[in-house]
């Protein structure tokens, strides 16, 4: 039973207030997050990017949660990695509707031009898919499991796209957050 339309709306607001609200505490608090939180600061990015990816009914903004975390920890590289390997995590739940034959998916909104690119080719689509943000890559997750695309090709295929992603989504928070610095002060 899929919930009302206004119970999803409540539910994506919810969720993205709290992102926001994450976000900015990450960097207010920058200083003691990375001095008493790092470890903490790390798991937070994980758990959000997962949550992010595993689901179509909450479409958290990562990207805002990936840019404040890599200020607040003062890392590019590890917080753009623990990012793609959540995102890694959460877009398996999606691979495994495909998989387990859920018949909804063939007809989602997008699957037919998916399933084409998928076809014609499935490592090249999936990686352009990961890499740039779009609402695509959730039906790609999809096709690949529904035509028993191998889980670790998936893998393979997927996160180097989102380590690259990611990591773009860092160094835009670093560098937009410098930028407000600097304008500031």
């Amino acid at each position: 039973m899929t919930p009302p339309p206004w119970l999803r709306r409540l539910i994506q607001a919810v969720g993205l207030v709290g992102v926001f609200a994450i976000a900015v505490l990450a960097v207010v608090y920058s200083d003691q997050v990375n001095e008493h939180l790092q470890g903490a600061g790390y798991l937070a990015v994980f758990v959000i990017t997962v949550v992010a990816s595993a689901t179509i009914i909450l479409p958290a903004p990562a990207a805002i949660s990936v840019g404040a975390f890599a200020v607040a920890l003062d890392n590019i590289w590890a917080v753009g990695l623990v990012a793609a390997t959540g995102q890694q995590v959460g877009e398996l739940t999606g691979y495994y509707l495909g998989w387990a034959g859920n018949p909804a998916v063939a007809r989602m909104r997008g699957y037919v031009p998916v399933h084409r690119w998928m076809v014609k080719r499935g490592l090249l689509t999936l990686f352009v898919l990961a890499v740039i943000p779009n609402p695509f890559f959730d039906i790609a997750g999809m096709v690949a499991g529904a035509t028993r695309f191998g889980v670790f090709k998936f893998v393979a295929a997927t996160w180097p796209g989102l380590v690259l992603k990611n990591l773009g989504f860092a160094l835009a928070g670093v560098a937009g957050f410098e930028f407000v610095t600097n304008l500031i002060g």
